[in-house]
């Protein structure tokens, strides 16, 4: 599909893959990529059985850290543990683990640390963040998207399978 790209004005590419995520639903992933300037965005929207107002919150200790994290790009991310916000912006869409969030937040975090003063509370942010990520500290996160387009699923309840018995 075509479309006209939102920075550049030039024609871009809109891709529409239909993807079945176990125990969230039916969603439409929506990429577009523009050839001239390399603007990208992405947004993920649910087809059926939408929840309005999902508020979604998980206290990761070590055996979540592997949970799946379904984030429109309407919905607001939370660690009051580390006293992090990040906000809703469009085309900021993704799909993820609370890892991923955690990865994503330490990249945000280390380009952010310029001076000596946001240097020191990056440092103590980053040291936190490790230690969420070896198992030795917990976190809550919490997922607020007025558009119940965004979940946190349970490694288990994702990768879940029938069990098969077999009498050999």
């Amino acid at each position: 599909m075509k479309e006209t790209c939102p920075v550049c004005g030039a024609e871009s590419e809109l891709h529409c893959v239909p993807y079945k995520i176990p125990y969230f639903g039916e969603v439409m992933i929506f990429t577009a990529i523009c050839d001239s300037c390399g603007y990208h965005t992405t947004d993920v929207m649910m087809l059926a059985d939408q929840k309005q107002d999902r508020c979604e919150k998980v206290i990761a200790s070590p055996e979540d850290i592997d949970a799946v994290v379904i984030r429109s790009s309407f919905g607001t991310i939370e660690i009051p543990e580390l006293g992090v916000t990040v906000e809703p912006k469009r085309g900021d869409a993704f799909i993820t683990t609370v890892e991923g969030v955690l990865t994503r937040v330490e990249r945000v975090v280390r380009m952010l640390s310029k001076d000596a003063e946001s240097k020191q509370r990056a440092d103590e942010v980053l040291k936190q963040i490790e230690e969420i990520k070896l198992g030795n500290a917990q976190m809550t996160l919490i997922i607020d998207d007025p558009t119940g387009n965004s979940a946190i699923i349970s490694t288990e309840l994702f990768f879940k399978k029938d069990l098969i018995s077999t009498d050999l």
